[in-house]
């Protein structure tokens, strides 16, 4: 073997090592390294039974694509109504049933003093189908961008029982992971 070929063949096998000890440790069998900070002791997340350890980093990764799904759409819904003609005031396009429950979460939250705050912006207050509402109800603001408004409320209502589930620390099924990631894929795909 030349010596191109026995470096292709030694990176290959150490990106397949990576690789595979990445997924045992997903998978549980694995544990990762302790860090050189707690090399001492144990941290609050090892009183709990590996399986469920293992059950909630796999859904962490989910949780984070929903993070991101979730926020740029109250990004998009924020920068649409902030630059709408016919609003005074960007939240005057909200209902004011939605807007009232996510004022009332908003001063709840301001109580809770010792917590940091959900977010700048009212559009943190407010719930996943809201989001939908918002959309539909102003839907002359959005229509060039998503072209078909069946499509947003289908997409709406079949996210939100996942999304449900994800946000209240449910385990996902890997059908249901697989068919959220599709999902935020077509999201993207439809606002660019």
């Amino acid at each position: 073997m030349n010596p191109p070929e026995a470096l292709q063949a030694f990176l290959y096998r150490g990106l397949t090592a990576t690789h595979r000890v990445a997924r045992m440790v997903e998978e549980g069998v694995l544990q990762e390294p302790i860090s050189q900070g707690l090399a001492t002791g144990t941290t609050v997340i090892d009183e709990f039974e590996a399986s469920a350890r293992t059950r909630a980093r796999r859904m962490g990764r989910i949780y984070e694509l929903l993070f991101c799904l979730e926020n740029s759409m109250r990004e998009l819904i924020g920068r649409t109504l902030k630059e709408a003609e016919d609003l005074e005031d960007w939240t005057d396009g909200i209902e004011t049933e939605i807007l009232k429950r996510a004022r009332k979460r908003e001063a709840q939250d301001d109580a809770a003093r010792w917590h940091g705050p959900r977010g700048e912006s009212i559009l943190s207050f407010l719930d996943f189908p809201d989001l939908g509402g918002i959309i539909l109800d102003r839907w002359d603001d959005f229509e060039d961008l998503f072209g078909d408004r069946r499509w947003v409320e289908r997409y709406f209502n079949e996210m939100n029982p996942t999304r449900r589930a994800l946000a209240h620390t449910g385990d996902l099924t890997e059908f249901d992971v697989e068919r959220m990631e599709m999902r935020v894929r077509e999201w993207l795909r439809v606002v660019g």
